[in-house]
């Protein structure tokens, strides 16, 4: 983030004055309202005093909270649990970017090969027991309401898994153990239709770079290296994930755009100059 920070420090805001962090700990996930989730109530009850503290700085105005990826769900998860008078007095405008609303495809291959990060040098694979421990890797699973319950997402020799078959796909790869969390903690959040945040929102998302769009097993064995099948997105979000909120949130009378930067991958989108020059303008609507 350190790229956009200075951008906006450029722009005029200063850090602990008008411009506040909020990282979380994404070793750990929410969980839907009324089941234990103690770092995540932690941070949110954090985040709101925030929130707070950030608008009474300055003047009791509302404020803009803008994000990046996975932390667009966390801030939406954060603002539907709140009063809706209190949105509408405390945020301005909610600005998520290549925020991934229905889940991503390289969630079930990470699951399978591991993720290095972007790291060079280092296999996949050497992360995989890491990346499985996380509680937010479950986050990363396609969504039924974004990706359909029949599309071919991860084909095997003898099997298809889509969207809707992630029970059976985390059992087939040998984590039937996340089956449960999947299901009573992930599936009541990200399953069905997001709702509106009840403040005006910009989603700002990359198109035009390659993203796997199925993973192909040459036959059973999920220890084989697949090949990818490429499809639309900004490298790590699919497009139809992106998109995912675009036609319901567009209805709800509340202000909404959605600003689709072309050939802008998942980070370029917050180290960019064209995109870095989009964003800001969206955040200063709020003033």
């Amino acid at each position: 983030m350190s790229t956009f920070v200075e951008r906006l420090e450029k722009t005029g805001y200063r850090d602990g004055e008008t411009m506040f962090g909020a990282p979380y700990d994404f070793r750990y996930a929410v969980a839907p309202v009324g089941r234990p989730s103690r770092v995540g109530d932690a941070f949110f009850r954090a985040l709101k005093n925030l929130v707070e503290r950030a608008s009474g700085l300055n003047g009791g105005r509302p404020v803009v909270i803008a994000t990046h990826s996975f932390g667009g769900l966390l801030a939406h998860q954060f603002l539907i649990r709140q009063p809706l008078a209190w949105r509408r007095r405390f945020v301005g405008r909610f600005v998520p970017i290549a925020a991934p609303w229905g889940g991503l495809v390289r969630g079930m291959q990470t699951l399978v090969s591991g993720n290095n990060l972007g790291l060079p040098f280092v296999d996949p694979r050497a992360l995989l027991r890491q990346g499985r421990s996380q509680q937010s890797s479950l986050w990363r699973l396609p969504s039924p309401a974004a990706f359909g319950a029949a599309t071919p997402l991860v084909t095997t020799k003898s099997r298809n898994y889509s969207a809707g078959d992630v029970a059976d796909f985390l059992v087939a790869i040998g984590l039937g153990e996340a089956v449960g969390p999947y299901e009573s903690r992930v599936l009541p959040l990200f399953g069905g239709e997001l709702p509106h945040p009840g403040v005006p929102v910009t989603t700002v998302v990359g198109v035009g770079v390659g993203t796997p769009e199925r993973i192909v097993f040459p036959g059973d064995d999920f220890d084989a290296t697949p090949s990818v099948v490429a499809g639309d997105g900004d490298g790590v979000v699919n497009l139809v994930s992106a998109v995912a909120v675009e036609t319901s949130w567009s209805h709800r009378g509340v202000d909404f755009s959605m600003v689709k930067v072309s050939n802008m991958s998942h980070n370029a989108l917050l180290v960019d100059d064209r995109a870095l020059e989009i964003i800001i303008r969206e955040i200063q609507r709020a003033d």
